[in-house]
């Protein structure tokens, strides 16, 4: 589409970025998902679909690896308090 290869693409996102395009993606998605359980206003398979997760499994362990807790322990201990 822009006339460079998928190699050259992601070597030019490397450069700029510190990472992988898919790297960078994986990130954004966990950390929309991260804000969403955060809230308190949605459920750990609403932040997942909201945050382009289909498979809750799959969800889970990415979830997991990126930061030592389930899911469903990150949203009840960073659960923000509603300000008054």
């Amino acid at each position: 589409m822009c006339g460079i290869t998928p190699e050259y693409f992601r070597k030019i996102f490397r450069t700029y970025y510190g990472t992988s395009p898919v790297k960078y993606i994986n990130e954004l998605k966990l950390s929309h998902a991260k804000e969403l359980l955060s809230s308190g206003m949605y459920s750990v398979t609403d932040a997942a679909l909201q945050s382009g997760y289909s498979d809750m499994s799959f969800f889970s362990r990415e979830f997991k690896k990126n930061t030592d807790v389930t899911p469903k322990d990150y949203r009840m201990f960073n659960k923000k308090s509603p300000s008054i």
